[in-house]
């Protein structure tokens, strides 16, 4: 066989196996790397048993095959939905849509940096903006600052220097933000990929990314949680757990 034919052959041969063994990494890591653990329709009568609700009774019930969130007038915390989750790295999927506009906030909860668990990442939706956050701190610190609120008639108290130098000082500290455009009674689609600190959410793939720097823990829980007087519908929650890196 003349040489140049060879070395044709050879090159067909090389790029056939690349091509190959790139479609079997590709497949592989597709599979490898999602495992579902939570695939939620609310096709049932009454809330799935392994949903939790807190905050004002009734806030949350399943209408029209969708999980229904509702603020009451002067619920200025707003009720909560939770679900234990147990995992790191996360992709979480689900549809909203505001039948009357508020404010919409999930979390993902897990390990604190300091004890117990807390508030990792939240997502949220308002009249003006989607957001991104983190929380960071100690809970306990939470707590102090709460009592402290209270005592002050519910308004925040600024925090000073030399506690925002603490890195126990608990602290809600923005990650990326951009103007909303989801308040317009529609469904909307959402997705989030959570994988060590670098976080990439997107509202119909209109994409909102960032990265925080307590985000690399085990997770938990997701919560759902309205305010403001809002009436949401969500549904169609999908999360899954991708392999230990």
């Amino acid at each position: 066989m003349p040489h140049t034919l060879i070395r044709g052959h050879l090159i067909s041969m090389r790029i056939t196996y690349i091509l190959l063994a790139s479609l079997l990494l590709l497949s592989s890591s597709v599979n490898a790397q999602e495992h579902v653990l939570l695939d939620e329709s609310f096709n049932e009568d009454d809330l799935p048993k392994s949903w939790k609700p807190g905050g004002r009774k009734g806030a949350f019930s399943v209408l029209d095959n969708a999980l229904r969130a509702v603020a009451a007038p002067g619920d200025n915390h707003g009720p909560s939905i939770g679900i234990p989750i147990d995992a790191h790295d996360v992709a979480l999927d689900f549809d909203f849509k505001f039948v009357k506009p508020g404010y919409l906030l999930c979390l993902i909860d897990g390990d604190s940096q300091f004890s117990g668990q807390a508030h990792l990442l939240r997502f949220a939706v308002t009249k003006k903006q989607v957001q991104l956050m983190q929380d960071r701190g100690d809970p306990a610190s939470k707590i102090a600052q709460k009592k402290l609120r209270d005592q002050n008639g519910g308004k925040r108290i600024r925090a000073t220097k030399a506690q925002l130098a603490d890195d126990s000082f608990y602290r809600i500290e923005p990650i990326a933000k951009r103007a909303a455009t989801a308040i317009d009674g529609d469904w909307h689609h959402v997705s989030i990929v959570l994988k060590g600190n670098r976080v990439i959410a997107k509202i119909d793939n209109k994409e909102l990314s960032g990265t925080g720097t307590v985000l690399d823990v085990k997770k938990s829980k997701l919560v759902f949680l309205v305010s403001q007087t809002a009436d949401i519908r969500i549904d169609n929650v999908k999360l899954s757990e991708f392999k230990k890196r």
